[in-house]
């Protein structure tokens, strides 16, 4: 239950939205504690070659959690094997789309894992083994011929919806999203039930269960602007605003999605490494929300957004100036004191 988004300004940058909300046990208790969005490239390899990516996962937080740090060790793995294999660290190194690549065979890999795991757990065998119709155990081989345990174990290998022993598994999708210094900026779009990676072309992708919402906002944004205008590369702010009105949107009408929201900012072309990739989960993150939210009911003009968003996010400005010219903007200060506060938007 989530929201991970991903939106490309334009040939170099773009940003990472989602969510921090999770629920626990079978009462679905919620919790804001989820680490949806994670780098999975080491600091040391992002700056010596120009690359960058993170990786979104929705579904089960677990799954995702053992994703990202399987994915980032293996890099950094491969990087450790290329140094010892040459004497010395190799020239050029691993892209965006080598990483997605990467990524898709860890998916497929904890995919099997997983439900090996499951089979062995409650059968005693295998996927192999079921495939070959019988297993080993303590020396002895045994057939697998029982009609309920043969529909029931394939039920679980093909994820037949239901079986929970297996959704945990194939109900994740995920996004991995960053720059490098060939290809320029670039996302890619995951799924353990269709088994497929696929490079997104049309400038953004949402996933998770807030994706009902964010996938009918976004394409509003993105109507706005043409081909040509997204071709050409659209305004980071106004961007940046539109995946967080969608991401709030889903939070006012999707149950799974909800918390602060964590930005992922990424700008090859600038100058300074530390604003080449950005993270942004804390109270300006929250401000930037309200920000929005504050354009979406009428309380300030979209002049008004875009300038403080770009004051708080490119212009070296802190919350308490952005609170400041929030509120200045406003003129209906009660009004959005109520709205921010949870109560329904003032008819005019």
């Amino acid at each position: 239950m989530t929201s991970i988004n991903a939106i490309r300004f334009d040939e170099f940058s773009g940003a990472m939205v989602c969510d921090e909300q999770r629920h626990w046990n079978d009462e679905r208790l919620k919790i804001y504690a989820a680490d949806k969005i994670k780098t999975v490239v080491p600091g040391y390899i992002r700056d010596r070659y120009g690359v960058a990516a993170c990786y979104g996962n929705t579904g089960t937080s677990a799954i995702g959690d053992e994703l990202r740090m399987t994915i980032s060790r293996e890099i950094e793995s491969i990087f450790k094997k290329q140094v010892q294999e040459l004497g010395h660290e190799p020239e050029t190194f691993m892209n965006v789309g080598d990483i997605a690549r990467l990524t898709f065979q860890v998916i497929s890999r904890m995919k099997h894992t997983h439900v090996d795991d499951h089979l062995k757990h409650k059968y005693g065998f295998s996927t192999a083994d079921y495939i070959h119709g019988r297993y080993t155990r303590d020396g002895r081989e045994y057939a697998i011929e029982n009609d309920v345990i043969v529909r029931e174990a394939g039920e679980n290998v093909a994820r037949d919806p239901g079986r929970m022993g297996s959704d945990a598994v194939f109900g994740n999708g995920g996004i991995i999203a960053g720059y490098d210094a060939i290809h320029g900026f670039q996302i890619y779009q995951f799924s353990m039930k269709e088994g497929v990676v696929e490079p997104i072309e049309s400038g953004y992708v949402a996933l998770g269960s807030g994706g009902d919402t964010t996938n009918f906002v976004l394409p509003g944004f993105f109507n706005t602007t043409g081909v040509i205008g997204r071709n050409a590369g659209i305004d980071p702010i106004d961007g940046l605003c539109a995946v967080m009105d969608a991401v709030n949107m889903a939070s006012d009408h999707n149950l799974g999605v909800g918390g602060y929201f964590n930005i992922i900012l990424f700008d090859r072309k600038a100058d300074n490494a530390d604003l080449r990739y950005r993270e942004i989960n804390d109270h300006r993150s929250r401000l930037i929300s309200e920000i929005v939210r504050a354009k979406r009911t009428g309380f300030i003009t979209p002049n008004e957004c875009h300038r403080i968003v770009k004051g708080l996010l490119f212009e070296g400005q802190d919350a308490d100036w952005a609170e400041k010219n929030l509120w200045d903007a406003v003129g209906d200060l009660r009004g959005l004191h109520r709205v921010l506060r949870g109560y329904p938007v003032p008819s005019r």
